[in-house]
């Protein structure tokens, strides 16, 4: 079925009109129970060729209903003022148009783009919404997921996801949804060219001068001499919101961006033109992958191969359509193809003397920690602050062994410590932060989900925050201040592979003027910082095909997730157990002949069971983007961890 119920972009005010009739053509109190902002926002299927069909979940009624919920909430709560941006996939402009319209019509400020600037990546929206002190915002993007679904992060006045919030709009969608079925609901829209909405959000200029907080001018300088002796870099943007904004930051720190590949310059950008279905990234023998940068589907088909075999550049990243992930394709000498795969890197051949190296998010952030520290610790600046490693409870633990020895050699406040997964819950860590030394505590501290209590001194800094799914940020040095002077930062409250991206850039530029690779620099700190935990895998079980619609959805959609609350449900029951008791559970359910090792203990890690064992450990946890369930291992022996894994996703569940 597919109705207008507005005219997008129109300059006069509308109506939306719900009454009973249209509630129930449109099923929306089914959607509205099932309606959750989960970690990264609110996603669904859309049609990308129908904004208005309202045969899929994500149509342009069902998000008037969750932007006049969150409108409401808004005025409740005395904001004035919300930016709106977004990336590229299907009705992203008309969602914006949408969203602004709704929000002017409620005496709301909005800020967009100025004009000719259509996307925004996720971090700038972030940075822009706490720099300029605004009271909110929000950004259309499905990051990573497949151009067939739609996406809505909002995010409060410091940037981050809403966390108090999220179950306040929840509650207002159902509570519309359920009045549009009794006595109707009217959701005014103002004209496209309300005064009230304005394009003038542009906080590049600032961005920029905060990056260079994060990446110190010796290291940026390294780009510049390097591109002197023939390096070049080569970025695909995915058809993505990162091309455009990615020059104008690159230009402002003297980065020379080559017109296209074949032209001069250090950087040159690959499937940069904007494009709603990416080029066609990540879709393989008829099956859509979706466009995350850590898939083999994506890092091994953008032509990363070609280019380093030709010479055309020393490095290949690449960034996700909202710029919030980042992965990277690498060569090394051959000889170190052997000592790469046996540490647990991808390694494929190339040509006689060099070879393929594909990094995993989590090892690029092992190094990225490896770095910043070795870079404080050069300054003498190691013992200024208390600089945190943080990250989720499934990402590897590699990254926090780096700050464990780097504190026990040097003596320095080198604290570790773990989140659920969301990036909402960093920001929720540095938030807290904030608090505490502006209230001036005698030492900052934080509790986890387990009950652990951790003291990070009078002045924390944020070293690193990770997701092993590929999202990270980089804190300050020094607290940053909003543009009136209103608010500080200790770090990014949104992922930001803009920092990971240019940090990269400069540690490639480094190792090509030495004669290095990330190959041989990632062994070395292998080495370096007696790194145990070397060996991560995380296996995905698809729970029904997302691109699906109607009955056939609703009943494939329904059998995913008994099986998924199936899964969970086993492994919660495990938490607090004793461990023999744990283990006795695990092996009624495992494949005969199964070596378990011992159980260390089983608890619950925010949103997944994770179960330590002897020089290993597990979590399950149902991914809260995407239908699947995430299978996560990581240990010392590549054959344990593989092993054991795939035998965990064959586990007897009942149910």
């Amino acid at each position: 079925m597919s109705t207008t119920f507005h005219t997008p972009f129109a300059t006069r005010r509308e109506s939306i009109r719900l009454d009973a009739a249209l509630c129930a053509a449109a099923k929306l109190p089914a959607w509205a129970a099932q309606f959750k902002l989960g970690t990264a926002g609110y996603r669904d299927l859309l049609d990308p060729a129908d904004f208005f069909n309202l045969g899929v979940p994500f149509n342009a009624l069902t998000a008037a209903v969750f932007l006049e919920a969150r409108a409401r909430l808004a005025v409740e709560r005395g904001l004035q003022a919300l930016h709106v941006g977004g990336e590229v996939r299907p009705h992203t402009q008309e969602l914006i148009d949408l969203a602004s319209r709704i929000y002017a019509a409620h005496g709301l400020r909005v800020h967009l783009r100025p004009a000719g600037m259509r996307t925004t990546p996720i971090w700038l929206s972030s940075f822009g919404v706490f720099f300029d002190e605004l009271d909110g915002g929000e950004n259309f993007t499905a990051s990573h997921s497949q151009s067939y679904k739609g996406g809505w992060k909002p995010m409060d006045g410091d940037g981050g996801q809403l966390i108090e919030m999220a179950p306040l709009i929840e509650q207002g969608v159902r509570a519309l949804v359920a009045a549009a079925a009794g006595d109707g609901v009217v959701i005014e829209l103002a004209a496209a060219d309300d005064p009230l909405i304005r394009r003038d959000f542009d906080p590049v200029a600032d961005y920029v001068d905060v990056l260079r907080q994060v990446v110190p001018a010796p290291l940026l300088a390294a780009v510049s001499t390097a591109a002197l002796a023939g390096f070049r870099a080569g970025f695909c943007t995915e058809g993505g919101s990162m091309g455009a904004t990615a020059r104008r930051v690159f230009a402002r720190l003297g980065i020379d961006c080559a017109v296209d590949v074949s032209s001069a310059g250090a950087v040159f950008f690959t499937h940069e033109p904007e494009h709603s279905d990416y080029h066609g990234i990540g879709q393989l023998d008829g099956v859509n992958h979706g466009v995350d940068p850590g898939k083999w589907q994506v890092y091994k088909h953008v032509g990363a191969q070609d280019l380093l075999r030709r010479g055309q550049c020393a490095v290949f990243f690449i960034w996700d359509p909202d710029g919030d992930r980042f992965n990277m394709v690498t060569t090394a000498p051959a000889a170190l193809a052997g000592p790469a795969a046996a540490a647990g890197l991808e390694v494929d051949p190339l040509d006689e003397g060099r070879c393929l190296v594909f990094f995993k998010p989590n090892q690029i952030y092992f190094m990225l920690t490896a770095l910043r520290l070795e870079g404080l610790q050069a300054d003498g600046a190691l013992d200024r602050h208390g600089w945190i490693t943080a990250t989720t409870f499934p990402t590897s633990r590699s990254i926090g062994e780096v700050a464990e020895v780097c504190a026990r050699r040097t003596g320095a406040n080198l604290p570790v410590f773990q989140v659920p997964v969301g990036f909402k819950y960093f920001a929720e860590l540095v938030g807290s932060l904030e608090q505490q030394t502006a209230a001036g505590a005698a030492t900052a501290t934080a509790r986890d989900v387990t009950g652990r209590e951790v003291a990070f001194g009078p002045r924390p800094r944020l070293l690193m925050m990770a997701e092993e799914s590929g999202g990270a940020a980089l804190g300050f040095a020094e607290p940053v201040a909003s543009r009136h002077g209103a608010r500080r930062s200790l770090a990014p409250k949104e992922k930001d592979a803009m920092q990971i991206g240019v940090l990269a850039l400069c540690l490639a530029a480094r190792l090509h003027a030495e004669g290095g690779s990330f190959a041989g620099w990632y062994l070395s700190a292998l080495d370096r910082y007696e790194t145990t935990y070397r060996f991560y895998e995380r296996r995905d079980l698809t729970l029904f095909d997302e691109s699906l619609k109607g009955e056939a959805r609703t009943a494939a959609q329904a059998a995913g997730n008994a099986r998924k609350e199936a899964a969970v449900a086993f492994f919660a029951a495990l938490e607090g157990r004793e461990p023999a008791a744990v283990a006795a559970s695990l092996r009624a359910a495992l494949p005969a002949g199964v070596d378990l090792p011992a159980v260390v203990r089983a608890y619950r890690a925010g949103d997944g069971t994770l179960i330590e064992f002897a020089g290993l450990w597990f979590e399950l946890r149902a991914s809260g983007t995407d239908a699947v369930l995430r299978y996560y291992m990581e240990g010392r022996d590549a054959v344990t961890v593989g092993a054991l894994n795939e035998a965990f996703t064959r586990l007897r569940i009942p149910g």
